[in-house]
């Protein structure tokens, strides 16, 4: 009978990640499109407004959050009855509230000098209380998704998400496109419809489902908080190792150089696309695992997800660097075109740090949280020197260097400190397959590239498919074929 609930649960993994992963591609799909949209549109220094905003509402509304989207899914995963759980999901909404209520009032109290701070001019003083709220919508849409994910309804969840990004580049098109209302009153209609829709969603998914109930004393705050509580600082620190460079290039630069660097990032920030999908349903899988105490099947699934990780990540960094240039051209301007080796490097960074986001479940699972703190602190310091000592020299190239370089260190630690939790052998003879199935795929499109002019979409997509097909074609050759394995699991 175990056997058969952990076959089951293990195909509802897989059905859950497929599931996920086609809708998160369409919305990524579908934001990818924000960068034509506004790079065409407006200006330059306006665009790096825009991604000043988006990064900046990514750190405070963890600090607003105090971690509570992580746990969550830890502690609302399995077992609690409805009163329990409409207790505890409560008092974090809650508490979350009124850390957004304190936030709203800063920033209108603080608008020059967080300006200055966040886009380097007060002439743009008037977008820090819009941000203020923007930040607040995006951090109580991810306790609302968090509730989903610990219940494991990943399937609504994946529509919400698609809507919710549906809803930014539609508004984002008819109010600059169409209507010319400028960017400032654009935001204020996103914000506006992302918080009617959190509405609708705790409406429909939550309060139907537990009903409302609050009580304090009945929750074992001291546990939760002692999980959660760490995860701001370390969502901070992870926070400034992933972005602490545009704020550098800002000071040590420019705004427009922010822009270019954005647009490189946004396009080897795909390579985030495969750690999420495969995360986003693999965390509450394994909690559940680690609750009921199969540590043997958790760190098979965890061995299992690092391997399909690998195989999509490493060339689709390939496939990025390859064809950077003719991206950025045909979905950009000229002016945001940077050379091949900055979406390289930025492309390993990020496909690092999936690996360490993979690894680093089985250090929350054994709620060492303080170890995350060590661990993204040393990283976050090593990240600034590298930035510190290569933007200088060697401009947005350095920061993209230092990405890799932060980055690895938290891979390396984080695997190495996991295995101590979780147990199991990290696939070297796969990757190494990978790699040279990769390195074949490049050596071809970048023959071809040299005798083609890629200027349109659809020889973009060609290019792509043809890569896609030669590298599919010789994992599909090996009698240990990855793709084989797991159309028969699925």
């Amino acid at each position: 009978m175990q056997n058969r609930a952990n076959l089951f649960s293990v195909s509802s993994l897989r059905n859950d990640t497929f599931f996920y992963g086609i809708a998160t591609l369409s919305e990524r799909g579908i934001s990818f499109l924000i960068i034509p949209l506004l790079t065409k549109s407006i200006s330059q220094e306006l665009y790096g407004i825009w991604t000043q905003i988006i990064i900046t509402a990514a750190l405070v509304s963890n600090i607003i959050l105090m971690g509570f989207h992580t746990a969550a899914v830890r502690f609302l995963a399995g077992g609690n009855n409805q009163q329990e759980s409409s207790n505890l999901f409560h008092g974090m909404l809650a508490i979350v509230l009124a850390n957004s209520i304190i936030i709203i009032i800063l920033t209108f109290l603080f608008a020059s000098p967080l300006s200055q701070l966040v886009f380097r001019d007060t002439r743009f003083l008037k977008f820090i209380p819009l941000l203020g709220f923007f930040l607040v919508s995006e951090a109580l849409f991810e306790l609302v998704a968090a509730f989903l994910r610990a219940h494991k309804e990943i399937q609504v969840l994946s529509v919400y998400y698609f809507v919710k990004t549906a809803m930014r580049i539609v508004i984002l098109g008819v109010g600059i496109l169409i209507f010319h209302i400028g960017l400032f009153q654009t935001i204020i209609g996103i914000v506006a419809s992302q918080l009617g829709f959190i509405l609708f969603i705790y409406i429909k998914n939550i309060l139907k489902k537990i009903g409302l109930s609050l009580s304090f004393g009945n929750i074992h705050w001291k546990t939760i908080l002692f999980f959660s509580l760490p995860l701001v600082p370390y969502g901070i620190l992870i926070w400034a190792n992933n972005f602490v460079d545009r704020y550098l290039i800002l000071h040590l630069l420019d705004i427009t150089q922010v822009s270019i660097y954005a647009v490189a990032y946004s396009l080897a920030a795909i390579v985030g696309l495969f750690y999420s999908i495969i995360g986003f349903t693999l965390y509450p899988y394994l909690a559940n695992l680690w609750n009921k105490g199969d540590k043997i099947s958790a760190a098979e699934t965890l061995h299992k997800a690092i391997e399909y990780y690998l195989f999509c990540t490493i060339p689709f960094i390939a496939l990025l660097t390859v064809l950077s240039s003719p991206i950025i051209k045909i979905f950009s301007r000229v002016e945001y075109l940077s050379n091949w080796q900055v979406v390289l490097w930025l492309g390993v960074g990020i496909g690092m740090f999936g690996l360490y986001q993979l690894n680093i479940y089985s250090i929350l699972l054994a709620n060492k949280t303080l170890l995350n703190l060590e661990i993204s602190a040393v990283s976050l310091f090593g990240n600034i020197l590298f930035n510190m000592f290569l933007i200088p020299s060697i401009g947005i190239l350095g920061a993209a260097i230092a990405t890799f370089l932060s980055n690895s260190i938290l891979a390396c630690w984080s695997i190495q400190s996991g295995k101590k939790y979780l147990s199991y052998l990290f696939p070297w003879r796969t990757t190494l397959k990978i790699v040279l199935a990769t390195c074949f795929m490049s050596f071809v499109l970048l023959v071809a590239e040299h005798h083609v002019q890629i200027n349109s979409v659809w020889r973009l997509i060609c290019f792509m498919g043809v890569g896609s097909g030669i590298y599919g074609a010789i994992d599909l050759l090996n009698k240990n074929s990855i793709i084989l394995g797991l159309s028969k699991n699925i």
